[in-house]
């Protein structure tokens, strides 16, 4: 497109630097270029996840991209301050203090990207409260904060935060610059109370029929879903490890995938013995149960070892040679869209879940934190999975325990025939398919308010 066709103005973007913050939104990217819009997206980073990993792929979707770190880094967020009282204190204290630190430069930064076109409207994920601060400072009127996590979290996470000094102290430091809204604590801890801040979902009026106030779902927007259906652009390993499962399949096997994913599975290794422990008791007590049943096993271990997790030869006997394949990275969207999995372990993050969901899997979930028993309650509600007894939620409630899921529930997902969590994930899959998300997103964030 020449520059003469372009429309007038510009959309700013603002995310973190994880992927299940940056991927829901690359979509609405891409069809704000493709109707000529500038869109200009700032991400944050820090040492261990740079923002310079995104710079090529959102270059390709023609996106400006705006690198923070070379500009504005936010080296506060290795402070033992910042990074002390666990995980979650951390999360929340490093989300305001990157606002109180970056969000300045992050505005200069971005309008010198612009240049003179007009900014039109502003999109952020809701975890980078940086770029609410900084798109306020912008003079942008029209502001959208995409909640990339389950949306039932904003009324149901615990306030751990509101009695933590350091949240406080950079709650206090946000107030009184005068830049947007803090007069209150901000809703569940990172999403400011601005009555003019409209608040978006990628998710499903049938996955969340109790959708918290204030909250536009709009639908599941498969587009936004990572999905590699071309078998040919997979690499070798993962070309046959799907004829693998494919040929285990045709001679009737089923198969059941243990992903606790990336960061619950480094969190528990790094937490100590007792999360370490819980971890491989899942592992082990779930792999040994689907062996039983004739089923194959295929494990994502990250950066911790098939022994540690108790799911190799050693701690399953000899039904587990061929049989348990533990991988660092399980290629779950090549996966999903060959059909191969039959039943799915997770932690319960909404990109997964979603993924699941649009996929007809059956899911067993334990969740750690966040948002992720929402997700757990979610599944148990919609009848698609169970809620797995888990060391961070103790209080689940409807949680099973790992013996009985691995004594009756499990056996009965795999049994031959359709289950009924199968039954319902096939339903709930063909109806949230032809759900557009994305067409709603791009209709509400182009309105005039």
């Amino acid at each position: 497109m020449s520059a003469s066709s372009k429309t007038s103005g510009a959309f700013v973007f603002g995310s973190p630097v994880s992927v299940g913050h940056v991927r829901p939104l690359m979509p609405l990217a891409k069809r704000l270029v493709a109707r000529g819009f500038t869109v200009v997206w700032a991400i944050s980073g820090d040492d261990t996840e740079p923002a310079s990993a995104w710079r090529e792929p959102l270059a390709a979707l023609g996106v400006t991209f705006v690198d923070l770190d070379e500009t504005v880094p936010f080296p506060r967020g290795r402070t033992a301050e910042i990074a002390a009282g666990g995980l979650l204190a951390s999360t929340f204290r490093r989300i305001l203090a990157r606002a109180n630190d970056v969000a300045a430069g992050a505005a200069a930064a971005i309008r010198a990207a612009v240049g003179d076109q007009p900014i039109v409207g502003g999109v952020y994920d809701f975890f980078a409260l940086w770029a609410y601060v900084a798109m306020r400072r912008l003079g942008i009127a029209d502001l959208d904060a995409l909640v990339s996590a389950f949306p039932g979290m904003l009324d149901d996470l615990p306030p751990v935060y509101a009695d933590d000094g350091v949240y406080q102290r950079e709650l206090a430091a946000l107030r009184a610059s005068g830049i947007g809204a803090f007069d209150e604590v901000p809703r569940a801890g990172v999403l400011p109370r601005d009555p003019a801040l409209r608040v978006l979902s990628f998710s499903s009026p049938r996955l969340c029929p109790d959708v918290p106030a204030g909250v536009h779902v709009l639908g599941v927007q498969c587009d936004a879903l990572p999905r590699v259906d071309d078998l040919a652009t997979a690499s070798s390993e993962h070309q046959a490890l799907v004829q693998r499962l494919s040929a285990a399949r045709a001679d009737g096997a089923r198969v059941v995938l243990l992903s606790m994913g990336t960061i619950v599975t480094r969190m528990f290794a790094k937490a100590g013995p007792a999360h370490l422990a819980f971890l491989r008791r899942m592992y082990t007590t779930l792999a040994a149960s689907a062996l039983r049943s004739g089923a194959i096993v295929i494990a994502s271990t990250c950066d911790t070892s098939a022994a540690e997790l108790g799911i190799d030869e050693a701690a399953l006997g000899p039904a587990a040679q061929d049989r348990v394949i533990a991988l660092p990275f399980v290629p779950q969207p090549l996966l999903f869209a060959h059909g191969l999995v039959d039943v799915m372990l997770m932690h319960g993050g909404a990109n997964t879940f979603h993924e699941a969901v649009a996929s007809g899997v059956p899911l067993l979930v334990s969740p750690a934190f966040g948002d992720q028993e929402s997700v757990a309650l979610a599944a148990a509600k919609l009848g698609v999975g169970v809620c797995v007894e888990a060391i961070m939620v103790p209080a689940l409630a409807g949680a099973v325990s790992l013996e009985r899921i691995a004594d009756e529930v499990l056996p009965a997902m795999l049994a031959p025939g359709v289950s009924r969590w199968k039954a319902a994930a096939t339903s709930l899959a063909a109806h949230v398919k032809l759900e557009q998300g994305l067409d709603v997103a791009e209709a509400l964030v182009r309105a005039h308010r």
